[in-house]
């Protein structure tokens, strides 16, 4: 076996001179790996030891832009280049690099102030508003009429423009959490995540988001004040012109209403919060938008700087010349949220589950494919930086992909799966929405695992992680998880209630490696089926992500 710590040490070297901006951190020596064995089967010893190093307190909660994920990235390099696979980075490395500005909002620096025919607004900070910080400007002060836009959806497959006879050019938009419910969950998903694209398209240049009862179920008003989230480090991924990436470039800022901020704030504007928001609950979400009679001043402050963070990548070189050309992407993001502000006997967010599991799991996998016969398409290995932060390495990826991007033709990607008990069934997010779904059904039911539905329709899960960036350029993908069967949903529920995002997400929970080899053999299975198949990937006829994103469709 390959001294791992050497193996390290050339990976970290490797990463500082892509990223040339950390300085090389020190390196701390994994636990050992078990030797692999003549079967091909995941190991779960294997997936526990790299999953108790990546979840280490040493790596600091593997935030992007900071040593922990850089010591974390050298190591995935170094297993990647241990089980053979072949460069697939920058410049034939291991590490794609990702320009990234960082901002921290000066909390001291923000205001929020609404003026109407009856004077000022009384409204707290952190109880009935919250101002958010920007990568695109250190700072920035905007005052404008304010628009209320309900859901602010624009769909127009729906017969639905909440825009429609409104003008919000240089003005403010007002507008609620969430998407009506009648919408299709995934494509719902998709038209909540272009709001601000559709208000900067018609010329706002601020945003004032307001909280709702569905929106307070999924991340209440109070956790993102409480655990200082708009604190942290924000960050975009910036371009070869030097600008921050962004689909909404006229909004300078933003802020949020609480709930009781909005009952306060549509009061003044005489109307009826508590018949807006019975309106929003309801499953058509029929909001109607209004001119209001108020004067909106937002103002933020900023410190930026410019950071980069790598994407780690290696492949298995197909071996049929007509189809070698074709990858299979499978990724997982290996970034996590670092250290917290708010915890004060263990601030660190050590992320096992989120997402040492998918990268612990994404190395087995590799292992099995790559120890049997080479599959006719190839398939690459992606670890991605910056999930937590916007998906945006997976996005920098997929604007500036290391292979042609027209060779890209199908991605699985790997986030999160709770590995506490013995899971029966998959959630597959958008795997009905093309073939990639045939190639999952026959995986499972090799292993005699079922397929569930999706159970989140409300957090729009579909796009909220990193599968949905090679959505946007018309790849066909999806994204697995572990399901609610056999006890899976109390497990769901405990991960979500007491360890997502907090610093209890660690090795001391009660986790399963034998369901984490049985995830990883699914997902290699999953990977060998679309590599060896005849025809690639295609979204299923007249699909709704297809058309969005020109994506090929079955006839």
């Amino acid at each position: 076996m390959i001294n791992k710590r050497h193996i390290l040490a050339a990976a970290c070297l490797s990463l500082a001179a892509a990223c040339g901006q950390n300085d090389t951190p020190e390196t701390t020596a994994p636990a050992e790996i078990p030797a692999a064995t003549e079967t091909v089967s995941p190991d779960p010893a294997r997936i526990e030891a790299h999953m108790a190093y990546l979840a280490s307190d040493d790596l600091l909660g593997r935030e992007a832009g900071t040593p922990g994920y850089d010591e974390a990235a050298a190591y995935v390099a170094a297993q990647f280049e241990e089980l053979g696979l072949a460069p697939a980075g920058d410049e034939g490395s291991y590490m794609q690099a990702v320009p990234l500005r960082r901002s921290y909002r000066d909390a001291e620096g923000v205001s929020l102030s609404i003026a109407g025919p009856d004077g000022a607004l009384a409204l707290e900070e952190n109880v009935d508003y919250i101002v958010f910080g920007s990568t695109a400007a250190e700072e920035a002060a905007i005052e404008a009429e304010a628009v209320f836009v309900g859901f602010g959806v624009v769909a127009p497959e729906e017969g639905r423009d909440d825009y429609a006879g409104l003008d919000v050019d240089g003005k403010i938009v007002v507008v609620l959490s969430g998407t009506p419910k009648n919408l299709q969950s995934e494509e719902r998903a998709f038209y909540g995540s272009r709001k601000g694209k559709n208000a900067s398209d018609r010329g706002a240049i601020g945003v004032l988001s307001i909280e709702t009862e569905t929106s307070r179920g999924i991340y209440p008003f109070a956790r993102l004040v409480g655990e200082n989230r708009a604190d942290e480090s924000s960050m975009s991924w910036i371009g070869p012109d030097g600008e921050t990436f962004t689909l909404a470039p006229n909004l300078q800022a933003s802020a949020r209403l609480s709930i009781e901020g909005a009952e306060k704030f549509f009061a003044a504007a005489g109307a009826d919060w508590s018949e807006i928001s019975a309106a929003a609950e309801e499953e058509t979400g029929a909001v109607a938008g209004f001119a209001l009679p108020f004067t909106v001043a937002i103002s933020h402050k900023s410190t930026l700087d410019t950071i980069q963070s790598a994407n780690v990548a290696g492949m298995i070189e197909g071996a049929d010349p007509a189809l070698k050309d074709e990858v299979i992407v499978l990724t997982a993001h290996l970034d996590h949220i670092g250290v917290s502000k708010t915890f004060e006997d263990d601030a660190i967010n050590n992320g096992a589950l989120d997402n040492a599991a998918g990268i612990a799991t994404l190395f087995e996998a590799a292992r099995v494919i790559q120890a049997g016969p080479a599959p006719r398409r190839s398939v690459m290995f992606l670890a991605v930086t910056a999930e937590e932060k916007g998906l945006l390495g997976a996005q920098y990826f997929a604007q500036n992909p290391t292979v042609p991007a027209e060779n890209i033709v199908a991605n699985v990607n790997l986030d999160m799966p709770v590995l506490t008990y013995a899971f029966t069934d998959l959630i597959v997010f958008g795997g009905t929405r093309s073939t990639i779904n045939d190639a999952i059904e026959t995986a499972a039911a090799e292993l005699d695992v079922t397929l569930g539905p999706d159970p989140f329709p409300d957090q729009g899960i579909f796009t909220r992680s990193d599968h949905f960036r090679f959505v946007e350029i018309g790849v066909p993908s999806v994204m697995l998880s572990t399901g609610f069967a056999n006890g899976g949903d109390a497990a769901w529920a405990t991960h979500f209630a007491e360890n997502y995002h907090r610093p209890s997400d660690d090795m001391d929970n009660t986790l399963d490696f034998e369901a984490a080899a049985k995830f990883a053999d699914i997902k290699a299975r999953i990977a060998l089926t679309l590599a060896n198949a005849d025809e690639r990937p295609l979204w299923r006829k007249d699909d709704f992500f297809a058309r969005q994103f020109n994506g090929p469709m079955e006839e």
